[in-house]
């Protein structure tokens, strides 16, 4: 235990929406934990009725067993919740068992919560579509290109009398093509990945609850951030190598 408190940050924060100031663990990759006991005094309710009731649930994923500085200055073991799970933890319990001021916090931060997450999951929907759209592009401008780049390769080839040159545009074709392949086969990967993804159906209803619209849309529209910067990786890179072939291209016509 005295290993894991010399790892462990307790600080303060004031809660969002509920103006009262409760106990943080800071641990070192950054996540945050209150302790559930905390929040169960602030709301008024019996940590020893509804923690076992909670542990039931998905929400206790989201908990850890750690030492915590009690008011009294008495260390102890106790359940904590990580900070992003709050608003699960707020709609795990009856409100009616909480004072009307705190139901009116529970609800007006349950409305800002919801807001936050439709907002972001619109952000995500249109992240996704835009490399969705940009993946298919790339492959539409690339598909044979690997194939079609040797041929005008070879027709430079004989115009060029010098050996050093032949060698360099060799050089040069042969780099473009490895190049193409391997965006060309991530991109693919990516859109694969994508066509594995959960699908919900979106329904638009009018004014009188008929259906106007039907569409679908991924579950979860995320990319991951490795395979974006990896494919935007490929984009500098194929580039650079356009520009290096012009520059090729108009010294050799200089000649």
């Amino acid at each position: 235990m005295k290993q894991t408190e010399q790892v462990i940050q307790q600080t303060t924060m004031i809660l969002p929406y509920f103006n009262e100031e409760v106990s943080v663990l800071c641990l070192p990759d950054g996540s945050r934990y209150i302790p559930v006991i905390a929040l169960c005094e602030m709301f008024g309710l019996r940590a020893d009725l509804h923690i076992p009731r909670w542990r039931t649930l998905m929400l206790w994923h989201h908990t850890r067993k750690l030492p915590w500085r009690m008011p009294s200055r008495r260390t102890q073991i106790v359940w904590c919740l990580n900070v992003g799970a709050l608003p699960l933890w707020c709609n795990c319990f009856n409100w009616s068992l909480v004072t009307p001021s705190r139901q009116a916090q529970l609800q007006e931060a349950t409305n800002a919560w919801l807001k936050a997450t439709e907002q972001a999951h619109q952000e995500m929907l249109a992240e996704y579509r835009e490399m969705r759209h940009r993946l298919f592009e790339f492959l539409l401008a690339y598909t044979y290109a690997d194939k079609m780049l040797p041929r005008p390769a070879l027709y430079l080839s004989l115009l060029l009398d010098n050996s050093d040159a032949r060698m360099q545009l060799e050089g040069l074709v042969a780099r473009g093509r490895d190049l193409i392949q391997q965006a060309t086969h991530h991109a693919r990967n990516i859109l694969q990945a994508q066509d594995a993804m959960p699908i919900m159906d979106v329904v638009t209803l009018g004014k009188e609850g008929e259906i106007e619209e039907v569409g679908s849309q991924p579950l979860f529209p995320v990319v991951p951030r490795q395979e974006r910067a990896q494919f935007y990786e490929y984009l500098k890179l194929l580039s650079d190598w356009h520009q290096e072939f012009a520059m090729f291209l108009r010294a050799a016509d200089a000649r």
